[in-house]
């Protein structure tokens, strides 16, 4: 992280002056620049002008100490640094482009967040109408627990199901044969797998308990629908088999 930063010194001014040295008595030509140190990251600009410095250099390019300044080049240093002015924002410009791409990703963020967070609601409350009114021929996203036998599987992959036929507290559904690997979080990822015959449905129909059903719909915090088999051979599944997702 530390390649990234370089400090450097923003000259200020500069002028050639001829000066005697402490401790000298022959004058000399010095050129002398006024900094102030500052930072830079990315090649950006991000800070400096805490301080005015001098920095005196003789005629063959080395920089005279501090300490070896006569009076008379002090006096010199002062009322230069008060004709020069720091540019403040040129220095610091670097900080306030990252803090304005900061500020304009996060409110793009933002309102990327809430759009989601309204097309999720959105789908929920389908979802939840849908199933309040359910009706043969539809069909949902779902993630299953188990598969059409009630045998166990391995992770929580994500398919198809569609309403067969209700009677009754019983909805009959059937799955796709195609799954995802994965457990569904959104609808457009079953499109690959969307069912387009009679044939890309699993044979074997599920009958399910449709209070249950229900009463998942009318629920506060509804984000999915349980579904529990309710066949003569139910003792074979263990609970909620399946959930529904999403509405085609």
């Amino acid at each position: 992280m530390l390649f990234f930063y370089t400090r450097y010194e923003y000259v200020l001014g500069s002028k050639t002056i001829t000066a005697t040295l402490k401790e000298k008595t022959q004058s000399e030509n010095f050129n002398l620049h006024i900094i102030t140190p500052a930072v830079k990251f990315l090649g950006l600009p991000i800070g400096g002008g805490l301080v005015k410095m001098s920095r005196l250099v003789n005629g063959n390019g080395e920089v005279i100490h501090a300490r070896n300044y006569s009076q008379e080049i002090k006096d010199e240093v002062k009322r230069f640094k008060k004709t020069l002015t720091i540019p403040y924002f040129k220095l610091w410009k670097g900080y306030l482009i990252m803090l304005a791409i900061a500020t304009t990703g996060s409110v793009i963020y933002g309102i990327k967040l809430n759009n989601e967070g309204k097309k999720y609601r959105g789908e929920k409350e389908n979802l939840a109408k849908a199933v309040q009114h359910i009706k043969a021929g539809q069909m949902y996203g779902a993630n299953f627990f188990t598969d059409a036998e009630g045998n166990s599987i391995d992770g929580v992959p994500g398919g198809w199901v569609k309403i067969d036929k209700i009677e009754g507290d019983t909805v009959f559904v059937k799955r796709s044969r195609k799954m995802l690997e994965r457990p569904l979080f959104k609808m457009e990822d079953l499109e690959s797998i969307k069912p387009s015959s009679e044939n890309d449905w699993d044979e074997h129909v599920e009958k399910m308990d449709y209070r249950l059903l229900k009463e998942e719909a009318m629920k506060d915090n509804f984000s999915g629908a349980d579904m529990q088999y309710i066949g003569a051979d139910h003792e074979k599944y263990s609970g909620v088999i399946l959930t529904l997702k999403g509405v085609e």
